[in-house]
């Protein structure tokens, strides 16, 4: 019996140990997944802090960290810093020293070292510019940036100028550096050029289809023309940049605060740009028309979008404001083909009315530049003071009206002198009514 109670006694004893040493499943699964976790970001630190990394992996991996984790990396960087900047330190006492027998092999070290460092310090400084990204204290991120600042300056002090001379033309021959750096000038200059070769392309294009719509005017498809030219070359321009690395998106923010700016700067010549557009899309006027707006006349040349340039007929230039030519009256002389010549000639009372009539009919008929129909018009249309004025109106193409009116002054005035047909000029009868006493 006493047996038994022993032997149940320790039973006992062995559930109740094993119960106090039992730790809960849903406690072991916490666990379990609790340490692969932080085992996990030790090893993420690790391996950011890891001097070895390559830039790229580098900015990678800085992406989750927070501002606390990139604290403590930036610091672990700056130690890197640190001991590559402690190095290059002693061997520029070995340099300052004289020891010529080792002065070649100490260069190399010095190179290789400040490759390494160069790396290091590239590394650190991308580590600083995330933690700034990430909302880093002013107060604790200046004392980084002070160091990276006076160590730059330091390494130019303390390394002599064989060093110097020595690294300027590693960096010139290398093609990280000046190598590099022309073939990627060298390549920005080609694509500059690949992408006005384009552009042109594109805008000869454009004004191919263009000119298969008769409805658009000279100045528009000139001006669409112009206007896809440039955007696809800047366009162009803004993707090599990309591809060369270059961050254009600042580009876009600059461009737009120069607009907003310019927006304010340059109320007027928007006017005159809004007024450009509404005369290249309504067309009251096209390049080669003689017009007469804002007291000026003259052929037009050329139209920007800011400014129209007009051209006399003595050869004259006039620049004229897209916004006073909208906002006056526009007389498009050359807008119908046909044009009726408006000439008078005065005659004398005393002579033949219908005579010089007769006159005028047969210099019309016979000049080929005046049309046959509509048919010309010639008649008395006036008693002046001094003439009988015969109007005189035959019609011709536009392009021919000056030399039409020319020709048949002239030639109205050698056949009027041929004929006796007089052209009075003003006159006055002055008569005297004498005065009783006055003395002659």
């Amino acid at each position: 019996m006493a047996r038994y109670i022993y032997g149940l006694v320790i039973l006992l004893f062995a559930a109740a140990v094993s119960t106090s040493n039992a730790v809960p499943a849903y406690a072991q699964n916490a666990a379990t997944e609790q340490e692969p976790a932080a085992v996990q970001q030790e090893d993420l630190l690790t391996e950011v802090a890891d001097k070895s990394i390559s830039a790229g992996d580098l900015e990678i991996l800085l992406v989750p960290l927070t501002t606390d984790e990139l604290s403590e990396i930036a610091v672990a960087w700056q130690d890197h810093v640190r001991n590559q900047l402690e190095e290059i330190a002693r061997i520029n006492l070995s340099l300052q020293a004289g020891n010529e027998a080792q002065e070649d092999d100490l260069r190399s070290q010095l190179s290789l070292i400040n490759d390494t460092g160069t790396v290091i310090l590239d590394n650190y400084t991308l580590v600083l510019n995330e933690w700034a990204l990430k909302g880093a204290a002013e107060e604790d991120l200046k004392p980084h940036t002070d160091y990276v600042l006076a160590l730059k300056t330091g390494v130019l002090k303390t390394t002599d100028l064989q060093t110097l001379f020595h690294n300027a033309l590693q960096w010139l021959v290398s093609w990280e550096g000046g190598a590099g750096l022309l073939l990627a000038g060298l390549g920005v200059l080609a694509a500059v050029w690949v992408m006005m070769f384009v552009a042109k392309v594109v805008r000869r294009l454009s004004e191919r289809g263009l000119e298969k719509i008769p409805t658009i005017s000279r100045m528009l498809k000139k001006f669409i023309a112009t206007a896809v030219f440039w955007a696809v070359f800047i366009l162009g321009i803004l993707v090599v940049l990309a591809l060369f690395g270059v961050n254009v998106t600042p580009l876009f923010a600059i461009f737009g605060g120069l607009s907003f700016i310019l927006g304010f700067a340059l109320q007027e010549t928007l006017g005159n740009l809004a007024s450009g557009l509404m005369i290249m899309v309504l067309k009251p006027f096209d390049t080669g028309d003689y017009i007469q707006v804002g007291g000026s006349s003259g052929f037009v040349d050329e139209m920007s979008v800011v400014s129209t340039k007009i051209r006399t007929f003595d050869n004259q230039i006039i620049i004229v404001p897209n916004s006073k030519i909208w906002g006056d009256v526009i007389t498009n002389v050359s807008a119908s083909d046909e044009r009726r010549v408006d000439l008078v000639f005065g005659i004398a009372y005393s002579d033949n009315a219908a005579h010089a009539i007769n006159v005028l009919k047969e210099l019309v008929g016979r000049h080929e530049l005046c049309l046959k129909s509509p048919d010309p018009e010639i008649f008395v249309g006036e008693l002046g003071d001094n003439s009988v004025n015969i109007f005189c109106r035959p019609w011709s193409k536009s392009d021919d009206y000056w030399t039409v009116y020319w020709d048949l002054t002239g030639q109205a005035k050698e056949r009027f002198d041929q004929e006796g047909i007089s052209i009075p000029f003003p006159q006055r009868d002055v008569h005297l009514i004498p005065v009783e006493g006055a003395k002659t």
